[in-house]
């Protein structure tokens, strides 16, 4: 079974072990996630993601977490194609763009190591872009891989805290989408949470002023608002059913 959902054999990255380990360049490619149908969102990215995709919460009860639904069914996503293209019309979600690099998280909870999964097809010892200069230094496209890692985990601070402000306002509802596609039986996608609207507007107005505030307001708009994405994704699974039938 994979772990962290797009990764199969993460490891810490070293730089002996690991020296003469290259990145291919050229455009990117995006087959490790074709199976992949939800992947986790930070708050960063709410305002563009949500044009594109669904954002819902997922997790167990009291570890809930943003994530985007990139299908409508299990091991299907319907952005990227069979040639590994991600749509050319959608955002990107940082999560699959820090691929093939991960931080692993220390026993302290504080301290992080840099991963690589070395199972990824475009590492290599031949061709591309090397991750250590001659010297053993971080060459220029690890260095980039490392900030990007810094700045998604910091994100991902901002949105457990965000999360929890949520559960505090008790905000969080278990939700069923129904999902009518352009032929055959409706599709019921259930599993996650959204923020309810009623225990929204019920709120005093100095939470409402709280949450207008510290920006998680907008947060939720841009969530809800997101949520009228679920009927793109139907369209689209119809789209890949009629290219489909017709070659």
């Amino acid at each position: 079974m994979k772990q962290l959902l797009i990764y199969d054999r993460p490891r810490p990255l070293n730089r002996v072990a690991h020296r003469s380990l290259r990145l291919a360049t050229g455009p990117a490619t995006y087959a490790f996630s074709r199976t992949v149908n939800s992947v986790p969102l930070v708050v960063a990215e709410f305002a563009r993601a949500g044009l594109d995709y669904p954002i819902v919460f997922a997790g167990a009860a009291g570890q809930e977490q943003p994530a985007v639904l990139l299908g409508l069914h299990g091991a299907d996503n319907l952005f990227v194609d069979d040639g590994g293209h991600w749509a050319a019309d959608a955002y990107v979600p940082a999560f699959i763009r820090r691929y093939p690099f991960v931080l692993a998280e220390g026993d302290g909870g504080e301290d992080f190591t840099v991963c690589v999964d070395e199972g990824y097809a475009g590492l290599g010892t031949e061709a591309g872009e090397p991750l250590f200069n001659d010297d053993g230094s971080d060459s220029d496209v690890l260095a980039h891989a490392v900030r990007f890692l810094s700045d998604f985990q910091a994100a991902l601070r901002d949105t457990l805290a965000f999360t929890e402000r949520l559960r505090d306002l008790d905000l969080l509802e278990t939700r069923t989408l129904q999902v009518q596609p352009a032929q055959g039986a409706a599709t019921a996608l259930d599993g996650f949470k959204v923020v309810a609207a009623d225990r929204l507007a019920a709120l005093k107005g100095s939470a409402v002023a709280a949450m207008h505030g510290n920006g998680d307001l907008a947060l939720v708009h841009a969530h809800v608002q997101s949520l009228q994405n679920v009927q793109r994704l139907s369209a689209r699974l119809d789209r890949r059913r009629v290219a489909t039938a017709v070659n």
